[in-house]
Parts: structure tokens; C-alpha cells; sequence
């Protein structure tokens, strides 16, 4: 695996990369291959990290129990 500059925005990007992680830059497609399904309109598909996606859920929880606590307040 050797890492080529992205025609585009010049970043760093594989050699066996369908898209450019950074701008979505389509690259060539492989031979005999069909396009890759997670390449929708012209931009590259992002991907989440596990730690991202904790903070996500633990935040969205956090915040439906602050707004549970100060309607149960406001009511009270």
C-alpha cells in the first residue's frame, strides 16, 4: 500500500482508496469493479469513531434528562 497525493486537495491518500478521505475526490476505479456503493453523489462516505459515537449517545441522554428535570420543575 503507497500513499499518492489526491489530484484535488493534494492530501495524502492511498493507492487502493476509492475516494479521498479528505475533499471526497473521486479516484480511478479499479478494473472489473463496480463503483463503490459508499461514494454517494460525488462525496466519499465518512466513517465514526467508536469515542465519538459514545459522547454522541451519552450527550443526547444527558440532554433528554436536563429537559425531563426542568419541565418536571416548571410543572411543579
Amino acid at each position: 500500500m503507497a500513499l499518492t497525493a489526491c489530484p484535488e486537495c493534494e492530501g495524502k491518500v492511498s493507492d487502493k482508496a476509492f475516494a479521498c478521505p479528505s475533499c471526497g475526490y473521486r479516484l480511478a476505479q479499479q478494473k472489473g469493479g463496480s463503483a463503490w456503493p459508499g461514494v454517494l453523489g460525488g462525496v466519499a462516505g465518512t466513517y465514526i469513531s467508536a469515542q465519538t459515537l459514545v459522547a454522541i449517545i451519552v450527550g443526547s441522554i444527558m440532554f433528554v434528562a436536563f429537559a425531563a428535570i426542568m419541565i418536571a420543575a416548571i410543572l411543579s
